[in-house]
């Protein structure tokens, strides 16, 4: 199914996994340089002016043991503090939020990098960035003085090289920033500046990692498909895909978080990227930023309240958190995401919802999609030689708590390396061509976005395997998604739009629960009510029951089937509550559940025992022929 495999070899040189590489970052800085002249506009960027005698720079030495102070020149030398260059000036992406990025030794040696904003130190709590400073291990001399001449200090050497703060990971350009290193290349240094990140760790060797976790795919579809999933995360952005991805579910212990935790080991260790459902709204929101353009896996749905589920789910394609206020006035930034979700649990999003009395939207559903985790054996379809589904579980847990990351760097560098207009335009073709092998003619746009998800999966396993990355034979992974995405379809009971399945099933359900309580008895043509039959509360219409041969002979097996006429009322505020009416109306007319009126409408005209004449909607046998998509 995937005839564009060569086309993707020829993006990669299958051979050569380019190694990590960390961050550029210009060299330290040995002495204060002289550039905090009064008329830096006339300086051009990037070199140095000699300064005036006695200027504040001129004051300051950065030596290797630290920061040294001299007033003048017959001044003795006195140092301020440990070792603190200044490395650049840094603004974020839209060229504001000015600060200086330093870089410092610790007592124990140990080099790490921090940034100012320049503003803070112009305040009256300047002093709270030498603070921030001795958090991270720099040492300070006691002398007040000297803690000012520090906040001095760090407003020199404006001339030093310029960089840009990133406020989370992904693609900038065609350079991915990560928290501690940035792959491919981009026009100025890029500084990561962000909150919580991604837990990204390495471990073992990308060999160690195909023989040992990536070769129990082969033969099965749902591990293929979450390891081609993870992998998927970076190529969101080459796209323009909202945010969304799957949700495994099955049985207790059948392997699917195990599935998961697999897949976490693309880019880190298993037990420390893989998140828990176990947070609020407001914890998923940060979550989801800190894997931006990388994969979000969330462990046991079941351990979340459902109105947060609810919300997490609508928050993944909207792209961007809430508005909030800053304590000092104005909006904080608000926090921004794109990344492919990887999510399980004993039950479906929709039944784990329906199970707290939260309402389910189509919405929801096609933003995570439903993945039936119950396979062959478990969550597998081939044991490999193992002797059961726990054994093969626990060998490929063990392995990918030591084999981890190595393949995910590499697919960066690997993603980084190419032309991004080659590569957009082989992922389009590949979208195109599962659309046309796997989504059914006529289907909805729910189930061609649907689609989009496991598509998209599915060429980033396959472009990885062209790129020598997973071992796997060519189109292990398109054959997965494609079986996978028949299941979906199977399970949501086809192509059609979810929201004219909930319209029907609620119908369905009304009729179900009320049919014979809520509904007189009329069984006479002469508009007179059964007056033996039961008193109805809270009637909502008249319910007619014919009885008829199953053969057409007067001999046959006898059968029934009951026409109901609901009043308008009845219909708008019970029967289809919550729906669009005149949406609900026509798609009932389309199906033949409502006889339509003379002129054309979803409701007519009947004489009703007591009632004289008025305008019911009648529901017609057809309802229960159309069968149930809760069958599968």
């Amino acid at each position: 199914m995937n005839p564009q495999y060569d086309d993707l070899q020829q993006l990669f040189d299958p051979a050569a996994v380019p190694p990590m590489k960390p961050v550029t970052k210009p060299a330290a800085v040995p002495t204060a340089a002289a550039n905090d002249s009064t008329k830096p506009a006339a300086r051009k960027r990037g070199t140095s002016a000699k300064p005036s005698a006695g200027s504040s720079a001129e004051r300051f030495q950065c030596k290797d043991d630290g920061v040294y102070y001299r007033a003048d020149a017959d001044s003795e030398e006195r140092q301020v503090c440990g070792p603190l260059h200044i490395i650049a000036q840094v603004r974020d992406l839209d060229g504001g939020n000015w600060s200086v990025l330093v870089r410092l030794r610790d007592l124990d040696g140990k080099a790490k990098d921090h940034v100012i904003p320049r503003a803070k130190l112009l305040s009256d709590q300047s002093l709270r960035a030498l603070e921030e400073l001795a958090d991270k291990g720099l040492w300070f001399s006691h002398a007040a003085d000297l803690k000012k001449r520090a906040v001095q200090y760090l407003q020199t050497n404006i001339g030093v090289p310029r960089a840009r703060l990133v406020p989370r990971t992904g693609w900038h350009g065609s350079a991915f920033v990560l928290p501690e290193q940035v792959i491919g290349s981009s026009d100025e240094l890029m500084v990561y500046h962000g909150g919580a990140a991604a837990e990204l760790a390495t471990a073992g060797s990308l060999d160690g990692w195909r023989d040992g976790v990536a070769q129990y795919a082969v033969g099965n579809p749902l591990l293929t498909l979450t390891l081609s999933a993870a992998l998927a995360g970076p190529l969101m952005a080459f796209f323009g895909m909202d945010s969304g991805g799957f949700h495994l579910a099955g049985p207790s212990k059948n392997g699917k978080s195990v599935a998961c935790r697999v897949a976490a080991s693309v880019f880190g260790s298993p037990s420390r990227y893989e998140k828990s459902w176990q947070t609020t709204a407001t914890g998923a929101e940060a979550q989801l930023e800190a894997h931006n353009d990388l994969p979000l896996i969330l462990d046991e749905i079941g351990r979340a309240k459902a109105t947060d589920v609810a919300a997490v789910v609508y928050m993944l394609s909207q792209g961007q958190g809430k508005s909030r206020g800053r304590a000092e006035g104005g909006l904080r930034a608000m926090t921004r995401w794109r990344c492919f979700v990887l999510s399980n649990g004993e039950h479906s999003v929709a039944n784990y919802l329906s199970m707290h009395g939260v309402p389910v939207n189509a919405g929801q559903l096609a933003r995570l999609l439903h993945v039936s985790a119950e396979r062959r054996y478990g969550a597998f379809d081939a044991l490999h030689g193992f002797a059961d589904h726990p054994a093969l579980c626990e060998a490929i847990a063990k392995a990918a708590d030591r084999q981890h990351g190595v393949v995910g760097m590499a697919w960066l560098e690997k993603l980084a390396s190419v032309d991004a207009d080659a590569l957009r335009r082989q992922l389009d073709k590949g979208l195109t061509k599962f659309a046309a092998a796997c989504v059914p003619a006529g289907a909805s746009g729910q189930a061609r976005h649907a689609a989009n998800y496991f598509a998209l999966a599915a060429f980033a396993g396959e472009t990885a395997t062209a790129a020598g990355l997973t071992g796997w034979p060519p189109e292990t992974a398109w054959q997965a998604a494609a079986v996978l995405y028949a299941d979906w379809l199977k399970y949501r009971g086809g192509a059609g739009n979810e929201e004219d399945r909930q319209v029907l099933r609620q119908v369905r359900l009304f009729f179900e629960q009320h049919g014979e309580a809520r509904f007189t008895r009329w069984d006479r043509s002469d508009a007179v009510v059964d007056e033996h039959g039961p008193k109805t509360l809270a009637r909502c219409g008249f319910r007619k029951t014919e009885v008829f041969c199953e053969d057409g002979t007067a001999s046959g097996n006898k059968a029934a089937q009951t026409t109901y006429y609901v009043f308008r009322q009845s219909w708008a505020s019970e029967v289809l509550k919550g729906c669009d009416l005149k949406r609900a109306n026509r798609l009932l007319l389309d199906l033949g559940v409502l006889l339509p009126g003379k002129d054309g409408k979803a409701s007519k005209t009947e004489r009703l025992p007591g009632m004289g004449s008025d305008r019911v909607y009648v529901v017609l046998p057809a309802l229960w022929q159309l069968g149930s998509d809760d069958d599968a």
